[in-house]
């Protein structure tokens, strides 16, 4: 099983992080929202304390692995916050009907498959990891990922967590990125209400743009990682999303 944390009362909110990332991401937010919410935090496989177990997965077999955690203890319905692949992830589980999701947040994420251009850059820093390693390989992203407004310590904050990711459970995550559906449909046509956090300066995702008025945007001043960014923001907007 996924290792997490959970602490908090109220509705339960889980937390989804993306590729890089493990349930320190958060760090930054989450006594705020565990003030407020019951707050399960997950560690994907080959991320943060989580083991890689197989090989290869896709965007359904970490969100099973998700919902394993959630039946385990004892959740019944929960809100899911997806962070960049994380939200990958949490659409999958909407898609397929895993666990009742009463609500969806998409951080700094989207809803469209790799292009072709990105499934060729994925591969060759599949490649690219075992020669240089994991902290090789955080130092010469990590930055692309934030607005020109943050600092250093945020950053390295960033950084910390990256290097705790194995290479295995890096590739695999790079792999499951390459193979997820396009789900703008899903997006487009669901009924499920969607907060969508869209990074004014981030780089590496495409934005959602959707007609569907169950679907909200916020746009926050900051790169990929808004929750180090600007938390108060980011606390904001689930907050009122939530109530």
């Amino acid at each position: 099983m996924l290792h997490y944390t959970r602490k908090g009362n109220g509705q339960t909110l889980v937390l989804v992080h993306g590729f890089l990332g493990a349930k320190e991401i958060f760090n930054e937010v989450i006594e705020e929202l565990t003030a407020q919410f019951d707050v399960i935090a997950v560690d994907l496989p080959g991320h943060g304390q989580s083991q890689l177990e197989k090989d290869s997965y896709s965007v359904y077999d970490y969100a099973k692995a998700v919902t394993k955690v959630l039946e385990h203890e004892g959740v019944k319905e929960a809100i899911w916050l997806g962070h960049s692949m994380g939200g990958y992830i949490t659409l999958a589980a909407l898609e397929k009907k895993m666990f009742p999701i009463k609500k969806v947040i998409l951080a700094y994420s989207s809803d469209l498959a790799d292009s072709d251009e990105q499934k060729e850059k994925r591969t060759k820093q599949q490649q690219q990891i075992p020669e240089i390693g994991v902290n090789g390989f955080v130092d010469e992203i990590i930055e692309a990922f934030f607005g020109q407004n943050a600092t250093k310590e945020m950053v390295d904050i960033a950084r910390r967590i990256g290097y705790r990711a194995t290479e295995k459970g890096l590739i695999a995550a790079l792999d499951t990125m390459k193979t997820r559906p396009n789900q703008h449909q899903l997006v487009e046509q669901t009924n499920t209400a969607i907060l969508v956090l869209e990074g004014a300066e981030d780089k590496i995702v495409k934005p959602i743009i959707v007609q569907n008025p169950t679907v909200n945007k916020i746009v926050t001043s900051t790169g990929h990682f808004g929750m180090l960014e600007d938390p108060q923001s980011f606390i904001k907007a689930v907050q009122e999303f939530i109530d």
